[in-house]
């Protein structure tokens, strides 16, 4: 593994391991939409001045900006960058 940073940073086509969800409240709602440590996603898509678009288990999930600057993602190496 690479390194660490906040999923609002990462690449798109970068695949990542969620390493922290780093607030209770950004906890609660990563949960709602069935996101957890632990997991690897991939950065599907950014649209400018709105959300990042990851995909987990082949569906598309888009997540506010001030969402992803609470889930801390290590990029996995090989990772598209």
């Amino acid at each position: 593994m690479a390194s660490a940073d906040t999923l609002e940073k990462a690449t798109v086509g970068e695949t990542l391991y969620i390493k922290a969800i780093l607030d209770d409240e950004t906890a609660t709602v990563a949960m709602r939409l069935g996101i957890a440590e632990g997991e690897t996603i991939q950065l599907a898509s950014k649209v400018p001045g709105g959300p990042v678009v990851i995909r987990r288990g082949g569906m598309e999930i888009a997540l506010g900006r001030e969402l992803c600057r609470g889930i801390e993602v290590q990029r996995l190496e090989g990772s598209t960058r």
